[in-house]
């Protein structure tokens, strides 16, 4: 029963996860690609998540592989866009509100494109050892 209702819940998840992502690239249109956005984006995704992997699993000891799974793939970016939109309803400055919708929404549209396309490769490369061991 447990692991239907987890399934189950997991299938919402995605779900409604879809018209959020839609409403991002509608809203990336809106959003001015500022000059910071080429330097945030990578500065982000390549070194502020990966570094904040390994502060916060310090004592978990995870492998190597999965831990650079974590760090790449880290959690879900579109919990940022929820945040933005509430620091937005509780009065942020208008100069600083536009910067951040912007830099919030390039990097979840960028976060969306790279993970998406590394997802398959990466996972199969992961798996493939453990895959090789359960065969032999």
């Amino acid at each position: 029963m447990q692991d239907t209702v987890q399934t189950f819940n997991e299938q919402l998840e995605r779900l409604a996860e879809l018209p959020v992502v839609l409403m991002v690239g509608a809203m990336l249109s809106y959003a001015k690609p500022l000059p910071a956005v080429w330097w945030f984006v990578p500065l982000l995704l390549l070194v502020l998540r990966p570094l904040s992997v390994l502060v916060a699993t310090p004592g978990e000891r995870p492998r190597a592989s999965q831990q650079a799974m974590i760090a790449w793939f880290g959690i879900r970016g579109i919990g940022s866009v929820f945040y933005l939109l509430y620091a937005l309803e509780h009065g942020l400055a208008p100069h600083l509100a536009g910067t951040l919708v912007s830099l919030a929404l390039w990097t979840v549209a960028a976060s969306v494109v790279v993970h998406g396309i590394t997802a398959q490769p990466l996972m199969v490369r992961y798996l493939h050892p453990r895959r090789a061991a359960a065969e032999g």
